[in-house]
């Protein structure tokens, strides 16, 4: 009888345990729910006409027309922003992955083979130049 009872203590504690996991980990994934939802809104800064010059240099089939788009890209962040303004760059070789330096000259003798990084509002814009001239602008050129 005494070893029934402490089993069954045994197993209400374990009950108690679990349940107790159980609404823990429940309240943790609902804040992770609510704080998710909360940057989903802050997320999206780029204005509808960054947006759409980004995506029409994204969609570029020859390196003029890149190169075009880029400069379109530039003078609406610019607009957006009130004043011109050189978003911060990072370039990584694509074989490799490795950084590139932005000032090293590889990057300028081979552009196919980079991918550049934008940072715009706190995101990050990826496109592959094919062509010298669709970096220049970005160098002030």
């Amino acid at each position: 009888m005494k070893l029934a009872l402490a089993i069954g203590g045994l197993i209400l504690w374990d009950m108690i345990i679990r349940a107790r996991l159980l609404r823990l980990c429940l309240a943790a994934f609902a804040a992770l729910a609510v704080a998710g939802e909360g940057r989903a809104q802050t997320v999206s800064t780029l204005t509808t006409p960054v947006q759409t010059a980004w995506t029409r240099v994204r969609s570029a089939l020859t390196p003029e027309q890149q190169a075009n788009e880029v400069r379109g890209f530039m003078a609406a962040l610019a607009s957006a922003n009130g004043r011109p303004t050189l978003p911060p760059l990072d370039a990584r070789d694509i074989a490799s992955g490795r950084v590139v330096s932005l000032d090293d000259p590889v990057l300028l003798q081979r552009p196919q083979a980079h991918e550049i990084t934008l940072t715009v509002g706190g995101q990050f814009l990826i496109f592959r130049p094919l062509s010298r001239a669709s970096l220049e602008p970005f160098f002030g050129r």
